[in-house]
Protein backbone atom coordinates (compact mmCIF):
# COMPACT_ATOMS: atom_id res chain seq x y z
CA UNK A 1 0.00 0.00 0.00
CA UNK A 2 2.21 2.77 -1.34
CA UNK A 3 0.03 5.74 -0.37
CA UNK A 4 -0.19 4.53 3.24
CA UNK A 5 3.61 4.41 3.45
CA UNK A 6 3.88 7.85 1.81
CA UNK A 7 1.45 9.40 4.28
CA UNK A 8 3.13 7.77 7.27
CA UNK A 9 6.47 9.12 6.05
CA UNK A 10 4.95 12.58 5.50
CA UNK A 11 3.60 12.60 9.06
CA UNK A 12 6.80 11.22 10.60
CA UNK A 13 8.96 13.77 8.78
CA UNK A 14 6.87 16.84 9.56
CA UNK A 15 4.90 16.32 12.77
CA UNK A 16 6.31 15.66 16.23
CA UNK A 17 4.89 12.32 17.35
CA UNK A 18 6.83 12.18 20.58
CA UNK A 19 9.04 9.38 19.31
CA UNK A 20 6.21 7.11 18.18
CA UNK A 21 7.18 4.57 15.51
CA UNK A 22 4.66 4.76 12.66
CA UNK A 23 5.79 1.47 11.15
CA UNK A 24 3.67 -0.38 13.72
CA UNK A 25 0.46 1.45 12.67
CA UNK A 26 -1.80 -0.03 10.01
CA UNK A 27 -4.62 1.47 7.97
CA UNK A 28 -7.07 1.02 10.85
CA UNK A 29 -5.01 3.20 13.23
CA UNK A 30 -6.94 6.28 14.42
CA UNK A 31 -5.22 9.55 13.58
CA UNK A 32 -6.38 11.28 16.76
CA UNK A 33 -6.46 10.04 20.33
CA UNK A 34 -4.19 8.00 22.53
CA UNK A 35 -4.93 4.67 20.84
CA UNK A 36 -3.77 6.01 17.50
CA UNK A 37 -1.17 8.44 16.28
CA UNK A 38 -2.13 10.95 18.96
CA UNK A 39 -2.39 13.98 16.70
CA UNK A 40 -4.20 17.07 17.97
CA UNK A 41 -6.05 19.89 16.20
CA UNK A 42 -2.87 21.86 15.48
CA UNK A 43 -1.31 18.75 13.97
CA UNK A 44 -4.44 18.35 11.83
CA UNK A 45 -4.01 21.84 10.39
CA UNK A 46 -0.38 21.10 9.61
CA UNK A 47 -1.31 17.75 8.04
CA UNK A 48 -3.96 19.42 5.86
CA UNK A 49 -1.34 21.86 4.57
CA UNK A 50 1.13 19.05 3.93
CA UNK A 51 -1.47 17.04 2.00
CA UNK A 52 -2.39 20.08 -0.06
CA UNK A 53 1.25 20.75 -0.90
CA UNK A 54 2.17 17.13 -1.69
CA UNK A 55 -1.02 15.89 -3.38
CA UNK A 56 -2.88 19.05 -4.39
CA UNK A 57 -5.97 18.09 -2.39
CA UNK A 58 -8.17 20.31 -0.28
CA UNK A 59 -10.53 19.49 2.54
CA UNK A 60 -13.61 21.64 2.21
CA UNK A 61 -15.04 21.70 5.73
CA UNK A 62 -14.73 20.36 9.24
CA UNK A 63 -17.38 17.66 8.78
CA UNK A 64 -15.59 16.33 5.71
CA UNK A 65 -12.32 16.49 7.64
CA UNK A 66 -13.71 14.38 10.48
CA UNK A 67 -14.67 11.65 8.03
CA UNK A 68 -11.36 11.80 6.16
CA UNK A 69 -9.23 11.81 9.32
CA UNK A 70 -11.08 8.96 11.05
CA UNK A 71 -8.09 6.66 10.58
CA UNK A 72 -5.13 6.18 8.27
CA UNK A 73 -7.22 4.04 5.90
CA UNK A 74 -9.88 6.72 5.33
CA UNK A 75 -7.14 9.29 4.77
CA UNK A 76 -5.38 7.03 2.25
CA UNK A 77 -8.67 6.39 0.40
CA UNK A 78 -9.36 10.13 0.18
CA UNK A 79 -5.85 10.91 -1.07
CA UNK A 80 -5.98 8.11 -3.67
CA UNK A 81 -9.37 9.33 -4.94
CA UNK A 82 -8.48 13.04 -5.04
CA UNK A 83 -4.75 13.44 -5.61
CA UNK A 84 -3.73 15.81 -8.36
CA UNK A 85 0.04 15.41 -8.19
Amino acid sequence: MQTLDEIKQLIASNIDLGGADLSSFGADAPIFGEKGLGLDSLDAVELIMLLQKKYGITIENMQQGREIFKDLGTLVAYVDANRKK
